[in-house]
């Protein structure tokens, strides 16, 4: 079993647990990218493989894409990179889907991940959500990208388990699944709010208690032990608590490491 983490630009990656190989790093609205590239060369630095985020409708045109991933290889040796939808409501630039990016060539030789949604989109219903992941995997087909899944974190073990029975028929590609580390139940419900993951948002209302309690105490261990046999590459979204999920992780990975 094989664990990832998330990291903004800005935050500390030093005490990063060394049993993590790869972590992904947020570009969000507003940030710089050579922000994004700092933070790669930081975890190339330590030892870590970088995964820097491209997202679709924040890159304003392609020269601007261009700078961003040649210095991305250049400063930090990137060999991956993770696309997504993005915040803006209005692209920034041609840019509207991933495919758009794919299609420019310059991400030839790059390994290339792409979003999955275990819980749908707010504005794509399932199977549009599922079209488009279906499209992803033919262009990998076609073209011999090697790429990979990296779904939106969910709180719920049976809406994952049936988006895998979905997607079964299709998907070929590797599939990191994403969980939540250790954090407060509002602050998982603020991200439920603003990533729109509705089935875990509706749980959290209605069973805050218990899933807070899952979440702040006992950790997303139930997520993990829920899907043995079906995913073997869990996703960390830390929501800043880098340290909680740090601690977690550590713990967790040594457990495993454990003979019965």
């Amino acid at each position: 079993m094989q664990f990832s983490m998330e990291v903004t630009p800005k935050v500390d990656v030093s005490e990063l647990p060394k049993t993590v190989r790869e972590v992904s790093i947020t570009y969000l609205p507003g940030v710089d990218y050579r922000d994004v590239v700092a933070q790669a060369m930081r975890l190339r630095q330590l030892g870590f493989e970088p995964i820097a985020h491209v997202p679709v409708r924040s890159i304003g045109d392609r020269p601007h894409l261009a700078n961003y991933l040649a210095a991305l290889k250049t400063e930090a040796d990137i060999r991956q990179v993770l696309l997504i939808g993005g915040s803006p409501d209005r692209p920034l630039g041609p840019f509207t889907s991933t495919l758009d990016l794919l299609e420019t060539g310059l991400f030839d030789g790059l390994r290339v991940g792409v979003a999955g949604h275990p819980e749908g989109m707010p504005v794509l219903n399932e199977r549009e959500c599922d079209r488009l992941l279906a499209l992803k995997n033919q262009y990998a087909r076609d073209t011999g990208t090697e790429m990979f899944v990296m779904t939106q974190w969910s709180l719920d073990v049976p809406t994952i388990h049936r988006w895998l029975d979905r997607i079964e028929a299709f998907n070929t590609l590797p599939i990191y699944l994403g969980i939540p580390g250790p954090t407060t139940p509002a602050m998982l419900l603020k991200f439920a709010k603003l990533c729109g993951v509705k089935t875990s948002l509706l749980g959290l209302r209605n069973q805050s208690g218990r899933l807070g309690k899952l979440l702040t105490v006992q950790t997303p261990d139930y997520l993990v032990d829920g899907l043995v046999g079906r995913i073997d590459h869990f996703h960390v979204y830390t929501f800043g608590g880098v340290q909680r999920s740090r601690d977690w992780l550590v713990t967790r990975q040594s457990d495993i490491a454990i003979p019965a």
